[in-house]
């Protein structure tokens, strides 16, 4: 079973480490347009005119951005400090730098995907922007992922951590993808929820890996080790308060035209 994360806004930038080296990323395939990608990038500045691009406000600490060769480095499972990353690190500690963690692959505006070993430095770029000379990075990175990604997951199932514009980015119309959907119920209702489900999407990652749930393959195995894995969290709230899974369910598969399927995963918890 494969694994597809999106990446995270927040960042624990290195202080010390090796600078970018472009081509020793996985996936070398890529290393021609992620060397695009960080041109155009860089070419922007840091300025007010730089945030607009980017989205984010003027006063927003964009130096990250005009540095990239020369900052140092860490491992993106590292660099990455957002809810669902420490949702991965709070479930299983160091599972990403374990056995298992090949099968997990993030998605990044930036470099299109990542494996967690990855060196990369800081840096601020969403999948959704459109850069200059590239438009939106969501339709520009889509065509380069499908070719780069389809041998490694076309015949595995893909369980879809993603949402937005890193889903659209490799939509893998090819492949098994298993949509990871959260919704809490109470008093008989139903209701999606959103921050936190970044926090249930992780704590159900490592709790694959570190349970050897991701060394699966056939559809009955798979969804014993997402159901398995998903009941033996446990997540406390704000208020002190613990929630935990009370039912998984698995929607019908849905074939498409490409030779792959579609389905939904849903996580309820109480």
């Amino acid at each position: 079973m494969l694994m597809w994360l999106p990446p995270s806004e927040g960042k624990n930038a290195p202080a010390s480490g090796r600078a970018l080296a472009v081509r020793s990323l996985s996936r070398p395939d890529l290393t021609a347009d992620r060397l695009t990608v960080c041109r155009s990038l860089g070419a922007l500045g840091s300025g007010p005119d730089a945030a607009r691009v980017l989205g984010v406000g003027p006063k927003t600490d964009l130096g990250a951005n005009t540095a990239l060769e020369s900052a140092p480095c860490a491992p993106a499972s590292r660099l990455f400090t957002g809810v669902l990353f420490e949702a991965i690190e709070s479930a299983a500690p160091g599972v990403l730098s374990g056995v298992g963690a090949e099968n997990i692959a993030i998605f990044s505006g930036l470099f299109g995907v990542l494996a967690p070993s990855d060196p990369v430095p800081d840096h601020r770029l969403a999948m959704g922007v459109s850069l200059p000379g590239l438009g939106r990075l969501s339709s520009w990175w889509a065509p380069r992922l499908d070719r780069v990604l389809r041998d490694e997951a076309a015949s595995r199932v893909i369980l879809d951590a993603r949402s937005g514009p890193y889903r659209a980015a490799c939509k893998a119309t090819w492949a098994r993808v298993w949509e990871l959907r959260v919704e809490r119920e109470r008093a008989g209702t139903r209701a999606v929820i959103s921050h936190d489900a970044k926090r249930w999407r992780g704590a159900l990652t490592g709790a694959l890996l570190s349970g050897g749930g991701w060394d699966t393959w056939e559809t009955t195995y798979c969804e014993r080790a997402i159901s398995d894995s998903a009941r033996a969290v446990e997540l406390v709230d704000a208020h002190g308060v613990t929630h935990r899974v009370i039912d998984v369910e698995f929607g019908r598969e849905k074939a498409t035209k490409q030779g792959g399927s579609t389905r939904r995963v849903t996580l309820v918890t109480n």
